[in-house]
């Protein structure tokens, strides 16, 4: 469930799973001006929303609270396109 912060309308909070169509409507929050996602409560994430938080970036959305498990999943995730990014222009160069 996500619930906006009462007083803060650019804040909210994910409570319980972050699954299915609850992604979607995190995903609608974001584009809807919310700024920074309380993830304390979160218990259970699947791909597709692991993948979104993994996209965001710092200065449109800040992720407070994220539990360690979640931020571990993310940061493995990140530094993984990172490394495939290097990887790429490591290529590009190489063609040049």
């Amino acid at each position: 469930m996500v619930s906006h912060e009462p007083g803060d309308p650019h804040r909210a909070r994910v409570i319980g799973s972050l699954t299915g169509d609850a992604v979607q409507v995190l995903v609608d929050a974001v584009h809807g001006g919310v700024t920074a996602l309380d993830l304390s409560e979160v218990d259970q994430v699947d791909d597709s929303a692991v993948h979104w938080l993994a996209a965001l970036q710092p200065e449109h959305c800040k992720l407070l609270a994220c539990p360690r498990w979640l931020d571990l999943w993310l940061l493995r995730l990140r530094r993984g396109r990172e490394s495939r990014r290097e990887r790429s222009g490591a290529r590009e160069r190489e063609g040049e």
